[in-house]
Order: C-alpha cells, then structure tokens, then sequence
C-alpha cells in the first residue's frame, strides 16, 4: 500500500537536508580558510640548509601574526643543496614583506609544532622581487640549545676545578710562609732581612730623587736647554700653578681652530686668535707671561693625544707670536710664552674659576706676578 507524505513532513525534512548542506559547507570553508585556499595571497620562497621538520601546511607569520602557510617543500636534487619551502602569504600584508626581508623556522612554544617566522624588512628597501625569494636564516634546534649549554656547563666546571686547585696551592704558600719555610717564609720571618729590604728600598727612593733633580737641571743646561725653550716650558706638571700671580685667560674649542684630528689652523680659527691678540693687546702688563695649553678627550692612545696637542698649542703660538707680537713685553724686553700639549690628562692643579670648559680646548692664560 502506497503511503503518501505529508507537506508538513516534507518541509522539515527539506530544512534538515538545508541546514546539513549549510554546515557542512561553513566547514569547507573554515577548511580552506585555515589551508589559505580562499584568501588572496602572494608566494613567497626562501632556501634552508634545514627545516627542521617543517611540512606542508605548516603556519607562516610575519612579526607574530598569521600570515599564510606553508605550500611545497622542495628537496634538494643532489646532496648538500638547500631544502626550498614555498608559503602562501596573505596579499594584505605585501607591504611587510620586501626584498630584504629573512625567514626562519622556530617552534610555536618550548616543544610546539613548527612554524615559519618572518622577519620584515626595512621601510625603504625594494619590494619584493618576481620570484618572490628571500633570504633564510638557520632555524635554532633544541637539541644545538641543550648542546651549547653542556658546552658552557662543562667548561664552568673546568674553571671552578682550577680555581680550587688554586686556591689549595695559595693555601699551602700561605702555610709555609707563616712558618718561615723558603726565601719569602724567611724574608718574613728574620727582622734583618726586612730592615736590608727597607734600607734598599730608601737608598732606591733617594737615587730616583737624586736622578730627577739632575734632570730638571739638564732642561737647564745648554744645548739641551735650546729643545725646551723653543716651546718655553720646562715642567708640564707646574707650567699651570702660579699662586703668586693673577690669572686671565681666554678659552676655544677645538674644533673653533683647526681642521678636524690636526693641528692646521683654518680661516675661522686665525679670525678667533685675532679676537685673542686683541684683547691681548687691552691688557698691557709687561711683566706678564703666557701659557697656551691644548686638550683633548679623543679615545686614542695617550701618546699620540700628547703629540696632538702639543703641535695644537705650537701652532696657535707661532700665530699669536708671527702676528700680533705677544712675545713683546716693551721695546727691549720679551716675554716668556709658553706652548704645552696636555693630551687627555687633566691639568693639575684644576682652573681656580669653577668654570666648566669644553674638554677639546686651547687656553690661551696670562699670568702676572703680584707683588
């Protein structure tokens, strides 16, 4: 017997088989939309010498954000040529992905699945090219982590062994000196041999004096006075300590004179030396005398910031001397002008104004005796 079924029947199971269709095509999509098959999107290929475990499908992000995955890993032909993975990367975020920009395969957490991070390039690099290839970094392996951490632990072992071995031996030193065993154990011990030592050390301290003062009586003495009194100093420890005189002085920066690094005086320089001869000339104190000292900060060697301001403060004398006289005291008597390079040290003692001075710096000082 034929049985026939109902509109209403009919209807319902019309909406079921619709609403079955309807989920199951949110799901193919969500399924495509997850492998990057609906969305526009740009490829994208870089060559690794290993991925790490990486396959198709995998997540591609750029600065952490999903961007794409991956669509082929291309083995290599021959052994020892890179491994080729190919993404498919959102077409929205082109911009971020230029020519310079650096792939790398990490793990999504400590020990998640595979990823491929890329790294943006700069805002002014080109974009990317035609073949769509970058450059790839080598992806960090726990393994190399843990690898590199017994390396380090196994040499902090090493070390501490050392040191307590070390520490043993400075110990037993310790112990046999204490007990006057050795030279060092018996130099501790017998009161003679440390009063020889004493004794030595002042015979020592007074030659050394002895050989300074004699020294600084050779400055004095001809030829060898000649060398020194070109640049008009003797002792660059007391050329700036003069309690008994007035102090005036003008200071300029380095680079307000000379060529940067050098000694050659430039045009605006030679202008600010003759602002200095002119006040120079206002003063008019004929007992007087001048002291050009020159500094510097540069981190060079020592040596060669001594030379530096030592030829920096020779030069601005031969110009303030060649040109506005101030090695003339009168019409027959001159003055001492004294030209001293003081390369990084700090004058000793400091300047008495409490003034803050640029450290690359010619100090032109004039000093006058009072009675």
């Amino acid at each position: 017997m034929r049985r026939e079924i109902g509109v209403g029947r009919a209807l319902a199971n019309g909406a079921l088989v619709l609403a079955v269709l309807a989920l199951a095509g949110f799901g193919a999509a969500r399924v495509a939309g997850r492998q990057w098959r609906v969305q526009r999107t740009f490829p994208v290929r870089a060559d690794f010498a290993t991925v790490g475990g990486v396959d198709v499908g995998a997540r591609v992000r750029v600065q952490g954000v999903a961007a794409g995955v991956v669509a082929a890993v291309e083995p290599p032909a021959e052994p020892g040529r890179p491994v080729r993975l190919v993404f498919r990367v959102d077409e929205r975020l082109r911009g971020l992905v230029r020519s310079d920009a650096t792939a790398r395969v990490v793990s999504d957490g400590v020990v998640g699945a595979k990823v491929v991070e890329i790294t943006p390039g700069r805002p002014g690099a080109a974009p990317l090219g035609p073949d769509g290839r970058i450059d790839a970094e080598a992806p960090q392996e726990l393994s190399d982590l843990l690898r590199q951490a017994r390396t380090s632990l196994a040499r902090i072992d090493a070390v501490a062994e050392a040191a307590e071995r070390g520490l043993g031996e400075i110990n037993a030193i310790a112990a046999a000196v204490r007990k006057g065993e050795g030279s060092l154990g018996k130099l501790v011990q017998e009161d003679e041999a440390y009063r020889r030592l004493v004794n030595l050390s002042n015979r020592g301290e007074r030659t050394l004096n002895d050989l300074e003062e004699n020294l600084a009586a050779l400055k004095q003495t001809w030829p060898l006075s000649r060398y020194f009194r070109d640049r008009a100093f003797f002792d660059r420890d007391r050329v700036l300590f003069r309690p008994g005189a007035e102090r005036d002085s003008r200071t300029l920066r380095q680079d307000e004179l000379f060529e940067p690094g050098r000694s050659v005086l430039t045009a605006q320089g030679r202008l600010k030396l003759d602002e200095v001869g002119v006040w120079f000339k206002k003063v008019k104190r004929p007992a007087s005398e001048v002291v050009i000292a020159a500094f510097t900060d540069e981190p060079r060697d020592s040596d060669l910031a001594l030379i530096l301001t030592q030829e920096q403060a020779d030069a601005v004398r031969k110009y303030l001397v060649a040109k506005h006289s101030v090695d003339s005291a009168g019409w027959f008597s001159s003055r001492k002008v004294a030209a001293v390079g003081f390369g990084t040290e700090s004058p000793r003692p400091a300047s008495a104004d409490g003034q803050d001075r640029p450290p690359r710096r010619v100090e032109v000082i004039l000093f006058t005796p009072q009675a």
